[in-house]
């Protein structure tokens, strides 16, 4: 059963102009090779430690051969010579660790996502997280969209070992999540185990 891959974009723009030619030329080719622009914002929130770029992108292909198939095609290549002259990221392809159709937001709300990179410092809290935790990610209806090592570098560099990328049905969902009691203990034993970078970003491109 094929997997979606998402493409995940950290950006530091630097010419707007040059940017924005390359904003509209590209999204005709993503969408001939199934993908969606998830996200596209500055309006990031810094949940936990830091993160280096300005802006943040997420889109998603139906399979990991198609956003391949994007990023080198050659009609790309232009585009992205158009990109790298205006801006520096770095960028990352993963594969979903499952087949996984977006759920569809609940009374119209904005998805919500949360992006982590994540270096492991001790292992012995890992199987009391993975028993604990999916019960209470399932009250919420998260979605765990990418997670793990099996991550490519496209380009530039992942500041930590380790990826994560979350989906909630909505912002209100993930305060309740992330703040809240249900999974406030398990947070903190994964916090005390880790060094970590966390961000989190509505699902509107802007």
């Amino acid at each position: 059963m094929t997997r979606p891959a998402y493409m995940i974009v950290s950006i530091d723009v630097h010419d707007s102009d040059a940017f924005g030619r390359y904003a509209v030329q590209v999204a005709p080719l993503i969408q001939e090779y199934g993908g969606e622009v998830l996200a596209a914002t500055h309006n990031y929130r810094i949940e936990h430690g830091a993160w280096p770029r300005q802006r943040v992108a997420l889109i998603r292909f139906p399979s990991l051969a198609q956003a391949e198939g994007f990023y080198h095609a050659p009609a790309y290549q232009p585009m992205k010579s158009l990109r790298e002259s205006a801006s520096e990221a770095d960028l990352l392809l993963a594969e979903s660790p499952q087949d996984q159709s977006p759920e569809a937001p609940e009374d119209g709300a904005t998805p919500h996502y949360l992006l982590g990179a994540t270096t492991v410092t001790s292992s012995d809290w890992i199987e009391e997280y993975m028993q604990k935790v999916p019960p209470i990610s399932a009250h919420f209806g998260v979605q765990g969209l990418a997670m793990g090592s099996e991550y490519s570098v496209l380009e530039g560099a992942w500041p930590r070992d380790g990826l994560v990328l979350l989906r909630f049905p909505s912002e209100a969902v993930f305060q309740a999540f992330w703040y809240g009691d249900e999974y406030r203990a398990m947070k903190e034993l994964r916090e005390a185990n880790t060094v970590a970078d966390h961000i989190s970003f509505a699902g509107v491109v802007e």
